[in-house]
C-alpha cells in the first residue's frame, strides 16, 4: 500500500488504528506470557507434589524388591490428566518398575530422558528420592503431558482474540469520528489550494475561524492569497510596462546591432586597407635604402651606412608586423567549424615544421598522447603554431631547451598547456603578454612582432575558451588554455594543483 499517497482521512484512521491495536497486541502479548509462565509453575507444582507423595507411597515396594506391587502402585497415578509416565529406578539407576501411558517413552536410567526441560517442553516432570528410615533405595520420575496447558492458552488466546476484534471494531469508529475533526478543515484548506492552483484566482479565502494551529494555517493561508492577489495586480501591470519597454530596447538593440555590425565591417575594412596600402610605400623606403647600401656603400661614411641598415631593420620588421596585423585580420573574418581535433597530431606537425626551419637546433619535444577536442582546425592549429614557436624561440639560450605538450586539471576542467624551460617572464607583467605590441623581452634577444598571442586569445574566446600563462624569470614559462568538450587521455594528463594565477585571460 502507497502510504505518502493516501488521503489525510485515511492516513489519520489508519495511524489512530495501528497505534490502538498495536498497543492493544502488545498488552495481550504481554498478558499470554505472564499467564503461561503461571500455568506452567503450577503445573510444575502439582507435578511436583504428586511425585512426592508416589514416592512415599512406593518405597516400601521397592526396599523388599516387589517389583508387581510397584507397578500397579504408579498405575494408579493415571488418575493425573495428562500422564506420560512413572517410574521407579534402584539405587543404581536402573529402570526397576514404571507405568506408561499412550505410548509414553520410558527413559530407560534415572539421569536419563529426552525432551524434558524447556518452556516449550512437550512434557513437565519430577524426580523424587525414595527414602525409607534415612536410607536411599532409589528415584521415582514422573512426566505430566503439557497438553493441558496449552488447551487452556488456547482458550485464553481465543477469548483475547474476541475481546481485541471487539476492541478494534470500536476503535475504528472513534477514529473515524475523530480525524473529522482535525482532517475536516484541512481537507477543505487543500481543496481551495488546488482550486486557487487551477484557477488562479486569489481573490478566494478559506472561511475558517478557529482558535487552534489549523486557525492559524488558514488565517496564514488567507493572508497570503491577499498578498498574491496584490503583487498578482502589480505584476501585471509591470508585464505590462515590460512589454512596452521591451518592445523598444528591441528596436534600440537591432539598430545598435546593425551600428556594430557596420562599424566592424568598416574597422576591418580598415585595417585591412591601411595595412595593404602600407606595404608600397614601406617597399619604396627599403628599395632605396637598398639602393644606398648597395650601389653607393662606398661613398657613404659609417654613420650613414649604420643608419641606412637600421632604416632597412626597421622596414623588415614594420613588413613583419604588417602581414601579423593581415593574419590577424583574415582569421577573426574566418567562420568557425566545429570538428573532433587529435591535438597531440597536431603539436607534432608543429613541432616538425619548427626542426624543418631550424635543423641546427636541438630542441627536446614531447607531446602527450591522445589528447582531443573539438574546435576549428585552422584556428586551433594557429594557437598551436604560435605557443609551440614561442616556445621554440625562448628556449633558444637554455643548455638544453625542451618543450612540452600536455594537459592538466585546472579548477575542475581539462586544459592544455606547452611548457618549456627557457627565459620565462615576471608574473608581475603577465598583464601584458596578451595585448597588441606587447613584449616583455628587448627584440635584439627575441625577435617578434607582440601579435602571437594576441591572435591566440582572440581565437580561444571566439571558441569559447580562456587562456593564461605562468612563469619565471630563467625558469620557464607554461601556456594554458582551455577548449569547449576538451579531453584529456585518460591516463597521460599530469594533475597539477589548483593554485595558479591567471593573467591575461
Amino acid at each position: 500500500m502507497n502510504f505518502s499517497g493516501m488521503s489525510l482521512r485515511a492516513k489519520l484512521t489508519a495511524l489512530f488504528m495501528s497505534v490502538t491495536l498495536l498497543g492493544l497486541a502488545l498488552a495481550f502479548l504481554l498478558l499470554t506470557v505472564a499467564d503461561m509462565r503461571a500455568m506452567r509453575a503450577a503445573l510444575e507444582r502439582e507435578v511436583s507434589l504428586s511425585a512426592r507423595l508416589a514416592a512415599e507411597y512406593c518405597v516400601a515396594p521397592l526396599a523388599f524388591g516387589y517389583t508387581e506391587e510397584t507397578a500397579e502402585a504408579l498405575a494408579k497415578l493415571a488418575v493425573l490428566e495428562g500422564l506420560g509416565y512413572a517410574a521407579v529406578y534402584d539405587r543404581d539407576g536402573k529402570l526397576f518398575a514404571c507405568h506408561a501411558c499412550d505410548g509414553a517413552e520410558v527413559p530407560g536410567e534415572a539421569a536419563s530422558g529426552p525432551g524434558e526441560d524447556g518452556p516449550f517442553a512437550r512434557l513437565v516432570s519430577a524426580r523424587e528420592p525414595m527414602i525409607y528410615n534415612g536410607e536411599v533405595y532409589g528415584t521415582l520420575r514422573l512426566a505430566v503431558s503439557t497438553g493441558k496447558l496449552y488447551r487452556s492458552m488456547l482458550a485464553r488466546l481465543a477469548l483475547l482474540a474476541a475481546i481485541g476484534a471487539a476492541l478494534a471494531v470500536l476503535t475504528f469508529f472513534l477514529a473515524v469520528r475523530a480525524q473529522r475533526v482535525v482532517s475536516g478543515p484541512l481537507l477543505r484548506l487543500a481543496a481551495l489550494a488546488r482550486g486557487v492552483g487551477r484557477s488562479g484566482d486569489y481573490s478566494v479565502r478559506t472561511g475558517i475561524e478557529r482558535a487552534d494551529e489549523i486557525g492559524t494555517l488558514a488565517a496564514g493561508m488567507d493572508s497570503m492569497l491577499e498578498n498574491l492577489e496584490t503583487r498578482g495586480r502589480e505584476r501585471d501591470a509591470a508585464e505590462e510596462a515590460l512589454r512596452a519597454a521591451h518592445a523598444g530596447l528591441e528596436r534600440a538593440v537591432a539598430e545598435r546591432t546593425a551600428e556594430l555590425k557596420a562599424a566592424n565591417e568598416e574597422l576591418e575594412a580598415f585595417t585591412y586597407s591601411a595595412s595593404h596600402d602600407l606595404r608600397a610605400p614601406l617597399r619604396r623606403i627599403d628599395g632605396f635604402a637598398s639602393i644606398l647600401e648597395e650601389d653607393h656603400a662606398a661613398a657613404l661614411p659609417d654613420e650613414a651606412r649604420k643608419a641606412v641598415a637600421r632604416v632597412r631593420a626597421g622596414c623588415r620588421q614594420m613588413a613583419e608586423v604588417i602581414d601579423s596585423l593581415l593574419k590577424l585580420s583574415r582569421l577573426m573574418r574566418h567562420s568557425i567549424t566545429r570538428a573532433p581535433l587529435d591535438l597531440s597530431a597536431m603539436a607534432e606537425e608543429a613541432a616538425a615544421d619548427l626542426r624543418e626551419a631550424e635543423p641546427e637546433r636541438r630542441v627536446a619535444f614531447a607531446a602527450a598522447p591522445g589528447l582531443s577536442a573539438r574546435g576549428d582546425r585552422t584556428l586551433v592549429g594557429e594557437v598551436l603554431g604560435n605557443l609551440i614557436s614561442n616556445a621554440w624561440k625562448f628556449t633558444r639560450r637554455a643548455e638544453r631547451p625542451a618543450v612540452e605538450f600536455g594537459s592538466a586539471e585546472k579548477d575542475d576542467e581539462t586544459a592544455f598547456f606547452v611548457r618549456d624551460n627557457g627565459a620565462g617572464f615576471d608574473m608581475e607583467y603577465a598583464g601584458n603578454l596578451f595585448r597588441p605590441f606587447q613584449r616583455l623581452h628587448a627584440a635584439a634577444d627575441f625577435p617578434g612582432t607582440g601579435i602571437g598571442l594576441v591572435t591566440c586569445r582572440r581565437i580561444i574566446e571566439r571558441h569559447g575558451g580562456r587562456i593564461w600563462a605562468e612563469g619565471e624569470p630563467g625558469r620557464g614559462a607554461v601556456f594554458y588554455f582551455t577548449l569547449p568538450d576538451g579531453n584529456r587521455r585518460e591516463h597521460g594528463g599530469k594533475k597539477e594543483g589548483n593554485s595558479k594565477r591567471e593573467r591575461g585571460a
